[in-house]
C-alpha cells in the first residue's frame, strides 16, 4: 500500500472532502470521499441543484482553459455528482495545493452573516469559509447562509448561469454548492 503524506494532500482533500485531517494513507487507485452529516433544507437544496445545473451549462459553453490545473478544476466541477470517481494524477497534487484559497481567520466565523455579505461576490473565499467551518460550535445555519449567498448572486443568461461573468468564479461556486449539498464527486488517485 502506497502512503501519501498529508502535507501534499491537505488542500486537495479540502477540495474534495472539505475537512482537514492529520494523516491519510491511500492505496493506489483507491477512491475516497468524506461527507458531513448536516444538510440543507429541501427548498434550498433544490435551488442549489438548479444553480449548479445552470452553472455547468454556462461553463461548458465557455472555451476550455489552456493550463492543466485550470482544466482539471473545470473538469472536476463539470463531473457528475453521482460519478464513481474523478481520477487525478499524483503530479497534480502540489499544483492543486497552490490553487486552494487561503484559510479564513477564525474571527470571520464570529459573525458569519456579515462575513458572507462582505465576500458574497468571491466564490473562492466562500469555498474557504465552508471548508474551514469550526467543528466545535459552528455558526448556526452556516450552510444556508453560504448557499443562499451564492444562489442569490448567480447571473442567469440564455447559456445558463455564472458568477461575475468569470469561469474561475463559476467553477468555485459549483464546488462550494456541491460541498454544501454533500455531493462532491469522489477522487481517485491514478498512477
Amino acid at each position: 500500500m502506497a502512503s501519501i503524506n498529508l502535507s501534499h494532500l491537505r488542500y486537495l482533500l479540502a477540495l474534495i472532502a472539505f475537512v482537514t485531517l492529520s494523516t491519510l494513507g491511500v492505496a493506489e487507485a483507491q477512491s475516497f470521499q468524506l461527507q458531513t452529516e448536516a444538510s440543507l433544507t429541501l427548498s434550498i437544496s433544490q435551488e442549489a441543484d438548479e444553480a449548479i445545473d445552470r452553472a455547468q451549462r454556462w461553463l461548458t459553453a465557455q472555451p476550455a482553459p489552456a493550463q492543466r490545473i485550470d482544466k482539471l478544476l473545470r473538469d472536476y466541477a463539470l463531473a457528475p455528482a453521482d460519478a464513481p470517481a474523478f481520477r487525478i494524477a499524483r503530479c497534480d497534487i502540489t499544483p492543486l495545493e497552490y490553487t486552494m484559497p487561503a484559510p479564513e481567520a477564525i474571527e470571520a466565523y464570529t459573525n458569519l452573516t456579515a462575513t458572507v455579505e462582505q465576500c458574497r461576490s468571491n466564490p473562492k473565499r466562500l469555498f474557504a469559509l465552508q471548508r474551514d467551518i469550526p467543528t466545535e460550535n459552528p455558526p448556526s445555519n452556516w450552510r444556508e447562509t453560504i448557499a443562499l449567498a451564492l444562489i442569490n448572486t448567480q447571473k442567469v443568461t440564455p447559456l445558463g448561469g455564472h458568477w461575475n461573468d468569470s469561469t474561475e468564479d463559476t467553477l468555485w461556486a459549483i464546488l462550494v454548492l456541491r460541498a454544501l449539498l454533500n455531493e462532491s464527486t469522489p477522487v481517485q488517485l491514478a498512477e
